[in-house]
């Protein structure tokens, strides 16, 4: 096996660094956000808007937008007029609360799930729950905000612009 190669359990595929991941679900939620964030003065766009900046399935992220409108962090509104926008100030964002509420974390492993001859006496579990904890608080330094101040909002700004130009030319064009 190469150095860095994690082994893959059966029917998983194998990762090259044996990373933390977390899933789409959650990477994708951090990029509405982002996205949503980084938009002029709160402005309101629309969710396949967003999936052409990302390159990524409008369904997936329609999803996304349905779950995050949910969970308070963004709204929605139907219509011809319609979109998504953040909910709430950039600054006001924690992303370790963000990705807490959806991975659902709170603990990697659940010692009741069979028997185990370790129950009770393992410290294994008191271990990966507080390097989550520290994973969670190390996130929490940081929100939306802090994130798009840098290169990442300066990035995303021009994505959009980009695409708001693109969306321009097209409806300017002729069609056949």
């Amino acid at each position: 096996m190469d150095a860095g190669t994690a082994p893959a359990r059966p029917g998983q595929p194998r990762r090259r660094d044996g990373a933390l991941r977390l899933s789409l679900y959650t990477d994708l939620s951090l990029r509405l956000l982002l996205h949503l964030g980084a938009m002029e003065g709160g402005a309101w766009t629309t969710t396949p808007a967003v999936a052409r900046t990302f390159g990524v399935s409008l369904n997936h992220l329609q999803k996304v937008a349905r779950g995050l409108t949910g969970a308070g962090y963004i709204e929605a509104r139907q219509g011809r007029a319609g979109g998504v926008r953040l909910a709430r100030p950039a600054q006001d964002v924690r992303l370790g609360a963000v990705v807490a509420e959806l991975e659902g974390l709170g603990c990697l492993v659940e010692c009741g799930r069979g028997p185990c001859p370790l129950a009770g006496r393992c410290l294994l579990k008191h271990a990966l729950d507080a390097a989550e904890r520290s994973f969670v608080r190390e996130l929490d330094r940081y929100t939306l905000a802090d994130i798009l101040a840098g290169p990442t909002g300066a990035i995303l700004r021009a994505l959009i612009r980009s695409d708001a130009e693109r969306a321009q030319d097209d409806l300017a064009e002729p069609g056949p």
